[in-house]
Protein backbone atom coordinates (compact mmCIF):
# COMPACT_ATOMS: atom_id res chain seq x y z
CA UNK A 1 0.00 0.00 0.00
CA UNK A 2 0.90 3.86 -0.73
CA UNK A 3 0.32 5.98 2.66
CA UNK A 4 -0.14 9.00 0.89
CA UNK A 5 -2.85 7.86 -0.99
CA UNK A 6 -4.53 6.09 1.67
CA UNK A 7 -6.86 6.86 4.55
CA UNK A 8 -6.35 6.83 7.66
CA UNK A 9 -8.49 4.13 8.41
CA UNK A 10 -7.28 1.93 5.39
CA UNK A 11 -3.41 1.95 7.32
CA UNK A 12 -5.47 0.91 10.66
CA UNK A 13 -6.73 -1.84 8.91
CA UNK A 14 -3.58 -3.15 7.16
CA UNK A 15 -1.60 -2.22 10.25
CA UNK A 16 1.66 -3.06 7.96
CA UNK A 17 4.29 -4.33 9.88
CA UNK A 18 7.26 -2.95 7.52
CA UNK A 19 7.60 0.65 5.60
CA UNK A 20 9.76 1.15 2.25
CA UNK A 21 10.91 5.41 2.44
CA UNK A 22 12.01 5.97 -1.02
CA UNK A 23 14.56 8.78 -0.57
CA UNK A 24 16.55 10.27 -3.98
CA UNK A 25 18.17 13.11 -5.11
CA UNK A 26 17.02 16.25 -6.98
CA UNK A 27 20.31 16.73 -9.29
CA UNK A 28 21.83 16.94 -12.82
CA UNK A 29 22.39 14.47 -14.70
CA UNK A 30 23.80 15.08 -17.93
CA UNK A 31 22.44 17.02 -20.72
CA UNK A 32 19.87 13.43 -21.57
CA UNK A 33 18.41 12.80 -17.79
CA UNK A 34 16.34 14.19 -15.60
CA UNK A 35 17.25 15.82 -12.58
CA UNK A 36 14.40 13.67 -10.17
CA UNK A 37 16.65 10.21 -11.67
CA UNK A 38 17.46 9.24 -7.94
CA UNK A 39 14.22 10.07 -6.42
CA UNK A 40 12.37 8.28 -9.63
CA UNK A 41 14.44 5.15 -9.72
CA UNK A 42 14.01 4.88 -5.91
CA UNK A 43 10.21 5.21 -5.86
CA UNK A 44 9.73 2.93 -8.53
CA UNK A 45 11.72 0.23 -7.30
CA UNK A 46 10.26 0.38 -3.75
CA UNK A 47 6.58 0.71 -4.95
CA UNK A 48 7.60 -2.85 -7.27
CA UNK A 49 8.96 -4.20 -4.23
CA UNK A 50 5.73 -3.56 -2.18
CA UNK A 51 3.72 -5.15 -4.89
CA UNK A 52 5.69 -7.96 -5.22
CA UNK A 53 6.52 -8.78 -2.21
CA UNK A 54 5.05 -10.95 0.98
CA UNK A 55 5.58 -8.97 3.55
CA UNK A 56 2.52 -6.92 5.14
CA UNK A 57 4.41 -3.06 3.71
CA UNK A 58 3.85 0.42 3.01
CA UNK A 59 5.80 2.49 0.77
CA UNK A 60 6.06 6.07 2.55
CA UNK A 61 6.11 9.05 0.93
CA UNK A 62 9.74 9.73 -0.80
CA UNK A 63 12.27 11.81 0.12
CA UNK A 64 13.11 13.93 -3.13
CA UNK A 65 15.82 16.29 -2.10
CA UNK A 66 19.67 14.53 -1.19
CA UNK A 67 23.04 15.43 -0.84
CA UNK A 68 24.48 16.55 -3.87
CA UNK A 69 26.88 19.90 -3.42
CA UNK A 70 29.30 18.45 -5.24
CA UNK A 71 26.68 19.26 -8.79
CA UNK A 72 25.33 22.62 -7.29
CA UNK A 73 26.63 24.45 -10.34
CA UNK A 74 24.91 22.94 -12.84
CA UNK A 75 21.10 24.25 -13.05
CA UNK A 76 18.35 22.15 -11.23
CA UNK A 77 20.45 21.12 -8.55
CA UNK A 78 19.01 21.10 -4.69
CA UNK A 79 20.85 20.01 -2.30
CA UNK A 80 20.30 19.67 1.69
CA UNK A 81 23.20 19.28 4.46
CA UNK A 82 23.61 16.17 5.46
CA UNK A 83 22.57 17.08 9.08
CA UNK A 84 19.02 18.37 7.19
CA UNK A 85 18.44 14.68 5.80
CA UNK A 86 19.38 12.74 9.27
CA UNK A 87 17.29 14.75 11.12
CA UNK A 88 14.49 14.73 8.68
CA UNK A 89 14.85 10.84 8.15
CA UNK A 90 15.18 10.79 12.00
CA UNK A 91 11.83 12.59 12.01
CA UNK A 92 10.02 10.34 9.98
CA UNK A 93 10.89 7.01 11.72
CA UNK A 94 10.00 8.55 15.23
CA UNK A 95 6.37 9.37 14.05
CA UNK A 96 6.66 5.85 13.23
CA UNK A 97 7.32 4.55 16.59
CA UNK A 98 3.81 4.26 17.75
CA UNK A 99 2.40 2.62 14.64
CA UNK A 100 2.05 -1.31 13.47
CA UNK A 101 5.44 -0.60 11.90
CA UNK A 102 8.31 -2.81 13.15
CA UNK A 103 11.04 -2.53 10.00
CA UNK A 104 11.75 0.27 8.24
CA UNK A 105 14.10 -0.56 5.02
CA UNK A 106 15.60 2.99 3.52
CA UNK A 107 15.33 2.45 0.06
CA UNK A 108 18.01 4.72 -1.68
CA UNK A 109 18.81 5.98 -4.85
CA UNK A 110 21.61 8.89 -4.52
CA UNK A 111 25.19 7.42 -3.38
CA UNK A 112 25.80 10.83 -1.58
CA UNK A 113 23.06 10.11 0.94
CA UNK A 114 24.50 6.64 2.08
CA UNK A 115 27.01 7.46 4.38
CA UNK A 116 24.32 9.53 6.21
CA UNK A 117 21.74 7.16 6.34
CA UNK A 118 23.78 4.30 6.93
CA UNK A 119 25.01 5.74 10.16
CA UNK A 120 21.63 6.98 11.18
CA UNK A 121 20.16 3.18 10.20
CA UNK A 122 23.23 2.15 12.96
CA UNK A 123 22.51 4.91 15.40
CA UNK A 124 19.08 4.00 15.54
CA UNK A 125 19.86 0.21 15.83
CA UNK A 126 22.10 1.37 19.31
CA UNK A 127 19.17 3.35 20.35
CA UNK A 128 17.17 1.25 23.23
CA UNK A 129 14.47 4.18 22.83
CA UNK A 130 13.32 3.86 19.41
CA UNK A 131 11.27 0.27 19.33
CA UNK A 132 12.22 0.15 15.58
CA UNK A 133 14.50 -2.16 13.21
CA UNK A 134 16.01 0.47 10.58
CA UNK A 135 18.06 -0.83 7.21
CA UNK A 136 19.72 0.59 4.55
CA UNK A 137 19.21 -0.74 0.79
CA UNK A 138 20.95 0.72 -2.66
CA UNK A 139 19.64 -0.52 -5.73
CA UNK A 140 23.04 0.58 -7.10
CA UNK A 141 24.74 -2.26 -5.19
CA UNK A 142 22.07 -4.78 -5.95
CA UNK A 143 23.23 -5.30 -9.55
CA UNK A 144 26.48 -7.00 -10.87
CA UNK A 145 27.79 -3.86 -13.17
CA UNK A 146 29.15 -0.96 -11.61
CA UNK A 147 26.15 2.24 -11.92
CA UNK A 148 28.19 5.35 -13.92
CA UNK A 149 26.06 9.16 -12.95
CA UNK A 150 23.83 8.96 -15.90
CA UNK A 151 25.82 6.28 -17.61
CA UNK A 152 24.41 3.12 -19.46
CA UNK A 153 22.94 1.53 -16.31
CA UNK A 154 21.23 4.21 -14.65
CA UNK A 155 19.65 5.58 -17.72
CA UNK A 156 18.48 2.17 -19.27
CA UNK A 157 16.54 1.91 -16.19
CA UNK A 158 14.99 5.23 -16.60
CA UNK A 159 13.92 4.24 -20.68
CA UNK A 160 12.09 1.57 -18.84
CA UNK A 161 10.13 3.38 -16.00
CA UNK A 162 10.01 6.98 -17.58
CA UNK A 163 11.00 6.83 -20.90
CA UNK A 164 9.37 9.90 -22.02
CA UNK A 165 11.32 11.76 -19.64
CA UNK A 166 14.77 10.84 -21.43
CA UNK A 167 16.00 13.02 -24.18
CA UNK A 168 19.12 11.23 -26.77
CA UNK A 169 21.48 9.52 -24.34
CA UNK A 170 24.95 11.03 -24.75
CA UNK A 171 28.50 10.17 -23.94
CA UNK A 172 29.68 11.66 -20.46
CA UNK A 173 32.50 14.12 -20.27
CA UNK A 174 34.48 11.57 -18.06
CA UNK A 175 34.36 7.27 -18.51
CA UNK A 176 34.46 7.20 -14.48
CA UNK A 177 33.77 9.40 -11.49
CA UNK A 178 36.99 10.68 -11.49
CA UNK A 179 37.39 13.25 -8.22
CA UNK A 180 40.03 11.46 -6.49
CA UNK A 181 44.00 11.28 -7.15
CA UNK A 182 46.66 9.98 -4.58
CA UNK A 183 44.45 9.62 -2.43
CA UNK A 184 43.02 13.15 -2.02
CA UNK A 185 39.71 14.71 -3.39
CA UNK A 186 41.22 16.81 -5.61
CA UNK A 187 37.62 17.59 -7.47
CA UNK A 188 35.31 18.64 -5.58
CA UNK A 189 32.77 20.00 -8.01
CA UNK A 190 31.49 17.57 -11.20
CA UNK A 191 32.19 19.78 -13.91
CA UNK A 192 36.24 19.92 -13.00
CA UNK A 193 36.22 16.33 -14.63
CA UNK A 194 32.94 16.22 -16.50
CA UNK A 195 31.80 19.27 -18.17
CA UNK A 196 28.31 17.72 -19.47
CA UNK A 197 27.85 16.11 -15.77
CA UNK A 198 27.77 12.53 -17.50
CA UNK A 199 30.06 9.66 -16.20
CA UNK A 200 30.21 6.81 -18.46
CA UNK A 201 28.66 5.92 -21.53
CA UNK A 202 24.96 6.40 -22.25
CA UNK A 203 24.52 6.21 -26.11
CA UNK A 204 24.06 2.11 -25.44
CA UNK A 205 21.37 2.35 -22.96
CA UNK A 206 17.86 0.64 -23.73
CA UNK A 207 14.32 0.05 -22.10
CA UNK A 208 15.08 -4.04 -22.26
CA UNK A 209 18.08 -3.46 -20.55
CA UNK A 210 16.64 -0.96 -18.19
CA UNK A 211 13.87 -3.86 -17.83
CA UNK A 212 16.52 -6.64 -16.69
CA UNK A 213 18.49 -3.72 -14.38
CA UNK A 214 15.13 -2.91 -12.54
CA UNK A 215 13.73 -6.74 -12.18
CA UNK A 216 16.87 -7.59 -10.98
CA UNK A 217 17.28 -4.62 -8.10
CA UNK A 218 13.38 -5.54 -7.28
CA UNK A 219 14.24 -8.73 -7.29
CA UNK A 220 17.08 -8.07 -4.31
CA UNK A 221 14.77 -5.70 -2.70
CA UNK A 222 12.00 -8.26 -2.05
CA UNK A 223 14.75 -11.41 -0.73
CA UNK A 224 16.08 -8.56 1.57
CA UNK A 225 12.33 -7.48 2.64
CA UNK A 226 12.08 -11.11 3.62
CA UNK A 227 15.68 -11.30 5.64
CA UNK A 228 15.11 -8.39 7.82
CA UNK A 229 11.26 -7.95 7.69
CA UNK A 230 9.55 -8.51 10.83
CA UNK A 231 7.55 -11.63 11.22
CA UNK A 232 3.46 -11.37 10.37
Amino acid sequence: MHLETSSWTDVKDAAPTVALLPVGSTEQHGPHAPVGTDTIIAREMAREADRRSDRNSMVLPTVPVGIAPYHCHFPGTLSISPETLRQYVADVLDSLSDSSVETVVLVNGHGGNGETLGNLARTVADDSTIDLDVFLWEWMSAVDDYVDHAGELETSVLLYVCPDDVGTPTDGDAATWDDTVDGGVVNRFTEEFSMNGAVGDATAASAEQGEQLFDTATDALCSFLRRVGAAE
